[in-house]
């Protein structure tokens, strides 16, 4: 049973606005939406914004175009990409993770952005508060730098006897170094011992894991990092192979082959974006429209993984977990 996330309702009520309504506005003109990733988006992700924007009467090839654009590897290494979407007339643009909001942050001041799945918007200095983000940037937080710890104390549910975490992390993201600082700090509370590894690429993935696998680890935290879901396949090969219980912040990664996942539905996010570019169609600010956390996070739990790692799930995960895929 897949669960949806709830979030926090957006000031002054314009969520409830009848559909209806809102289609027959929309469709008075066309609008551009570029939508910037620094890796390439699962085909669900694009339907839930699609299907957002549909709902509040958009339709692509009618009254709409959504332009999507990713990198090859970091964005410090294409800088035309960014600058190419912001030349081309967009009225919004939809940033997916905190180095394409950097990105774009840097091109523009004026056309307005929506966040996706950001970590930290105010550590990062995105926003001036949640409440009013005070510039022309809003979205959708997933709050990454609190779950950090969380995974930590998870896994270890699963492996009582754990002395070595690896912990992975990819260096181009700097909510990840905000993660990694969290997770880090916690492993030592708990008098354990971080065997920190960097990963982007599917073959920095598999060396990464071969390295832990030398290291006496006995569990691996991955932080949340878009190339963790472009490669969560290749992932929980080499996880399974090295036979490394894993934890991630989405549930994309245990679908795909990982242990567990404590985090935000990705998807719903999407879609909740969707809410804030019509918003700002209809001539909201962002610097008035607050950012929004989710309220419910989500504990998905592979059992197929967890047998084959020869691991039992603990009763506390059996009573709590959102979901167990089989």
């Amino acid at each position: 049973m897949t669960t949806r996330r709830t979030f926090i309702t957006l000031l002054g009520g314009a969520a409830v606005w009848p559909l209806a309504a809102r289609a027959q506005q929309a469709a008075a003109r066309h609008v551009r939406v570029g939508l910037i990733t620094p890796t390439p988006l699962t085909p669900a992700m694009l339907s839930a914004f699609r299907d957002g924007m549909h709902e509040r009467g958009y339709v692509e090839g009618q009254n709409l175009s959504i332009a999507v654009r990713w990198p090859q590897g970091p964005f410090e290494q294409n800088p035309g990409l960014v600058a190419e979407l912001v030349s081309s007339n967009v009225d919004v643009i939809v940033a997916w993770a905190t180095p394409s909001v950097v990105a774009v942050r840097r091109a523009t001041s004026t056309i307005p952005i929506v966040m996706v799945s950001i970590g930290d918007p105010l550590g990062s200095g995105f926003v001036a508060s949640l409440a009013r983000p005070g510039g022309n940037i809003t979205g959708v937080s997933n709050i990454t730098v609190d779950l950090s710890a969380k995974l930590v104390g998870l896994l270890i549910e699963f492996v009582s006897d754990m002395k070595r975490v690896g912990v992975v992390h990819n260096p181009f993201n700097p909510n990840a170094t905000m993660q990694l600082r969290q997770t880090e700090e916690t492993i030592r509370k708990l008098g354990l011992q971080a065997h920190v590894v960097e990963a982007y690429t599917s073959e920095e993935y598999e060396r990464s894991f071969a390295r832990l696998s030398g290291e006496s680890v006995k569990g691996v935290v991955l932080l949340a990092d878009p190339s963790v879901i472009e490669q969560r396949l290749r992932i929980a090969e080499v996880a399974q192979a090295a036979r490394l219980p894993t934890a991630f912040q989405l549930r994309e990664n245990v679908e795909a082959g990982g242990l567990l996942s404590y985090g935000a539905n990705i998807n719903s996010q999407f879609q909740l974006a969707a809410f804030y570019v019509d918003r700002i169609l209809r001539g909201a600010k962002p610097a008035d429209l607050p950012v929004q956390e989710p309220t419910k996070i989500e504990l998905v739990i592979n059992l197929k993984t967890a047998k084959a790692l020869g691991l039992s799930v603990p009763p506390t995960l059996l009573a709590t977990a959102d979901e167990m895929i089989e």
